[in-house]
């Protein structure tokens, strides 16, 4: 959906980069067997990073294989094949898009709310296709928090953190779904920084684009200085970091290593190629 919880490719082994290549392809095919083929279409680095984290969290045991896929059939590639987390992430993925596209509506005027408009047929069908597979979903947690994110958002709320809060609130639910004891308390909080700071980025990402469309945008109500928004996205990510180290990796040391270079790395550099685009936009 936002695609900022990247890796940072160059810093990955071999193994932890075919590992994360063979997620990213394997969530791919169990979004088009979950909630058909366009929502292949959806597939972010932020829900890849989420099926690496469950599968981490429910000790899932993975097998990968080597085939082709139809977006590269000339190509053998690793791709792994579908389990729980997979399957999970799939269907939630559709779900958060159907809310996406639902907020796009609100936010957008003219040609861009027409289009969304178009979508918003072919993504509720995906989310009615996810919910078939797995009628357990926290749908209600997600648009009782969504819900008050554009309530909000209506309201014009100057309050980064507060805002910010909500999808926080979003993705907690999303990341500790069907997990119980610690492992559902550290998911949950470890759902909430990502959240918070996936709102953050996007908010900078967006900012000069929303001014000249005049749509809500918490940093052009109440401006604050890039370096301040820098420095509160990392508070986040070494919360995210601490949290992460209360996760017990034993048997997933490829997944503990791509975990932390995605928190220590992907998406530090994804914030400041943000900031100076800002930086050189201002210029």
């Amino acid at each position: 959906m936002f695609g900022y919880i990247k890796p940072f490719i160059p810093d990955l082994r071999v193994r932890e980069h075919e590992l994360y290549r063979a997620v990213y392809c394997g969530l791919c095919r169990s979004m088009g067997r979950r909630t058909g083929c366009a929502s292949r279409l959806t597939l972010s680095y932020d829900f890849a990073f989420l099926a690496a984290l469950r599968m981490a969290l429910e000790k899932t045991k993975y097998c990968v294989s080597v085939s082709r896929c139809a977006a590269s059939p000339l190509k053998t590639r690793p791709i792994m094949e579908d389990n729980p987390a997979l399957s999970y992430c799939a269907a939630v993925a559709a779900v958060l898009t159907k809310a996406k596209v639902e907020d796009d509506i609100c936010d957008s005027k003219g040609l861009k709310k027409l289009s969304c408009r178009l979508l918003l047929s072919p993504a509720s069908a995906m989310a009615k296709r996810a919910l078939k597979y797995d009628p357990a979903l926290p749908c209600e947690k997600i648009e009782s928090a969504l819900l008050r994110l554009s309530s909000l958002e209506r309201e014009c709320c100057s309050s980064l953190d507060t805002v910010a809060d909500c999808f926080g609130d979003a993705l907690s639910a999303v990341f500790s779904h069907g997990l119980s004891g610690g492992d559902a308390a550290v998911a949950a909080a470890l759902g909430r920084s990502i959240g918070r700071i996936i709102y953050v980025l996007d908010a900078a990402d967006d900012r000069e684009e929303d001014e000249k469309q005049k749509s809500y945008n918490p940093l052009n109500l109440e401006s604050v200085p890039d370096a301040a928004l820098l420095t509160a996205v990392n508070l986040e990510l070494s919360r995210a970091v601490s949290t992460c180290d209360l996760i017990d990796f034993e048997g997933a040391p490829e997944i503990r290593f791509l975990i932390y270079n995605i928190l220590c790395e992907g998406i530090p550099r994804e914030a400041q190629r943000i900031f100076d685009k800002n930086k050189k936009e201002k210029q």
